[in-house]
């Protein structure tokens, strides 16, 4: 199984209920901000930044509902409006540029701690844009970014990004993700910043 339908399959996963504490978050209304070195190398060299995720909240489950039925019974477009109609959940911020809605926020908890899955309303950046064979064409469906990052109990872990990525069904229950690039943007030294 590739790794991105392995990070796609995520989306669809269900998860139990958890305490906060099991999970490590802070209470209510107290934003987590995770911070990370995201990169990615090509046989023409490596380019790496800053990113940091500021999480509000989990997506509730009416609205993941929504966004996960979309997907499946309508395909892209209809997923694209309900991503683009889901309540904001927090903030992916790209080396202090501007900051892109997440609008699906998707959390699993297990003994070796938690993996998050995030998806923002439109890409944040095209890998390999400056190709010659690059085109706007070329970029046409390529609407969100999705982020996964995996935590341990103390707030440290690494993750990956399709930075700009659409999504389908695959036709036995789960998803398949279409990364722009050529491979996916690895996230390294993720530290969840205390509250």
């Amino acid at each position: 199984m590739t790794t991105a339908k392995i990070l796609a399959m995520v989306l669809l996963m269900s998860v139990a209920a958890s305490a906060r504490a099991q999970s490590g978050r802070p209470a209510d209304g107290q934003p987590e901000v995770f911070t990370g070195t995201a990169q990615i190398k090509n046989a023409t060299g490596a380019v790496s930044g800053t990113l940091e995720v500021r999480l509000r909240r989990i997506t509730p489950e009416f609205d993941k509902k929504a966004v996960e039925t979309a997907l499946k019974e309508g395909g892209y477009p209809r997923f694209l409006t309900a991503i683009r109609n889901a309540p904001d959940v927090g903030q992916l911020i790209l080396g202090g540029g501007a900051p892109f809605a997440i609008r699906y926020a998707r959390e699993r908890v297990d003994a070796t701690g938690r993996r998050l899955v995030l998806i923002t309303d439109k890409p944040v950046f095209f890998v390999g844009g400056g190709r010659a064979d690059a085109s706007i064409a070329a970029r046409k469906g390529f609407e969100v970014a999705v982020i996964e990052i995996r935590i341990d109990g103390k707030g440290a872990g690494s993750g990956s990004m399709a930075a700009a990525a659409r999504v389908r069904p695959d036709g036995d229950g789960g998803v398949l993700l279409d990364d722009y690039a050529e491979q996916l943007i690895t996230i390294t030294n993720i530290a969840r910043k205390p509250s």
